[in-house]
């Protein structure tokens, strides 16, 4: 390759890392959902979740960053984009709420324009005591008078208006930390694996969210390599390892030269330092 082609090549990385850099901003400063959305609320295991509703241009990565969730949390609660990570609109994600998150009532600063309704659908075996006090440390009566109930007798399918969460999305803070990927471990898991795996060697641009605050995580997504293997990714520059689970496909959008999106914990453990950067990869098929 010609000196006129390298820089040629470098000029074009730098205009399509400032186009992806202005998308991701523009992305960021506009809220994922308004007033005049709703959220669907159920519980499992004592477990808070909402339905996030799909809209045009959201993707699973903006969604995450909405609610402060792992890109592997949230694959782990929607599994079904592991391996088509296309989101449709009118899509629902399942997203787990933190309880920090939901405001179940009206302060003196409460802006109704900023803020989306919660609903609790109402599930089979559910009582209006059991919802109120146990769910949401409520009185029955505030949630009576909320949702003009006649009596306090519901029925499964009924949505109650419960509380409301802030269009700005949930704060990283209001989440509990996840205990940290051990890369030992993922390292030790690789080795073992390639005992009854093909090794291939790839190389290409590594993509990671650079302004995310997420930690302890250390996965990929990738086009080739099996969901829940290990794969290695040396960063030439400097020449650190690291190891990461692959929990799922690359979704459509990114340029092809994209090898491997690496989660922000496994990038900055490789010493990255730019949103794209290249790397070599190693992993099993």
């Amino acid at each position: 390759m010609s000196r006129i082609q390298i820089l040629l090549s470098a000029v074009l990385l730098a205009f399509a890392h400032n186009l992806h850099a202005q998308s991701e901003t523009k992305e960021q400063q506009t809220p994922l959902l308004t007033a005049k959305d709703t959220l669907l609320l159920t519980i499992d295991n004592n477990k808070k979740f909402v339905q996030h509703p799909v809209k045009a241009k959201q993707t699973l990565f903006s969604i995450s960053r909405y609610y402060s969730i792992s890109l592997e949390e949230l694959y782990e609660y929607n599994p079904q984009f592991r391996t088509d990570p296309t989101l449709k609109i009118g899509t629902h994600v399942k997203i787990p709420l933190p309880n920090l998150a939901i405001k179940r009532y009206k302060t003196k600063k409460f802006a109704s324009a900023k803020n989306v309704s919660i609903y609790y659908v109402v599930q089979e075996g559910d009582n209006l005591y059991q919802i109120c006090k146990r769910n949401f440390g409520m009185p029955v009566d505030s949630i009576v008078k909320r949702n003009n109930l006649k009596n306090n007798n519901i029925k499964p399918g009924q949505l109650l208006h419960v509380a409301w969460m802030g269009t700005e999305g949930v704060k990283p803070e209001w989440r509990p930390a996840r205990q940290s990927a051990e890369s030992g471990a993922l390292k030790t898991k690789y080795e073992q694996d390639k005992l009854k795996r093909k090794e291939v060697d790839s190389q290409g641009v590594c993509f990671w969210q650079k302004d995310s605050k997420e930690k302890g995580d250390l996965y990929a997504l990738h086009r080739e390599a099996a969901i829940g293997t290990v794969i290695m990714i040396i960063n030439p520059m400097g020449g650190r390892t690291v190891y990461a689970k692959v929990i799922g496909r690359i979704p459509d959008g990114y340029e092809r030269n994209i090898e491997v999106v690496l989660s922000p914990e496994a990038a900055r453990k490789i010493g990255a330092r730019d949103p794209k950067f290249f790397v070599k990869v190693k992993f099993l098929k």
